[in-house]
């Protein structure tokens, strides 16, 4: 959903989207279930807005460890400042971002995507080491197989050393 600078009130202006689609294809992550989001946009100026809300969903992640998928939850609250500047004040901007305004963002057109920020948290949601539980065993550097699910087959079996011909060799001499 693109909300035009135009739309948006300096009193707010409420926007509750639930269900709302968003395409995962090629994405770290699935929905899984359905991605709520609400939110208030105010005006502060013609080309500054800003947006408090929060957003819940439910992601289908892959374990790192052991590859398998599992859920997770994200609940995050939002406070973003959007700003929009026409090209030819670009230059004027200070390159150096002071403290308060790591969440500015600047838009290339005066339109709020929602669908775009709702993408956007969940990335910034996902956790940087995705494991489906403190406890994962991971999987088998020989086979392949959970350690999850028990133990594998190939336990025990010792594995021939690649530096064996050598040792062979050495020892005929």
């Amino acid at each position: 959903m693109r909300v035009p600078f135009s739309n948006i009130s300096s009193t707010g202006s409420k926007y509750t989207l639930s269900n709302m689609p968003l395409p995962t294809e090629g994405e770290e992550f699935e929905l899984q279930g359905p991605l709520e989001m609400a939110c208030v946009l105010y005006k502060k100026s013609e080309n500054r807005i800003v947006l408090q809300g929060s957003l819940q969903a439910t992601l289908l992640l892959c374990c790192d460890r052991c590859l398998s998928a599992y859920p997770f939850r994200v609940q995050a609250d939002i406070q973003l400042i959007f700003e929009f500047q026409a090209r030819e004040h670009w230059h004027l901007k200070e390159l150096d971002v002071p403290a308060g305004d790591l969440d500015l963002v600047d838009l290339a057109e005066p339109v709020v995507d929602l669908e775009e920020v709702a993408r956007q948290q969940l990335y910034m949601a996902l956790p940087f080491k995705k494991t489906c539980s403190q406890q994962c065993k991971g999987i088998c550097p020989e086979c392949g197989e959970s350690l999850n699910d028990g133990s594998c087959t190939c336990k025990g079996q010792e594995k021939a050393s690649p530096f064996a011909v050598l040792a062979a060799l050495k020892k005929k001499e």
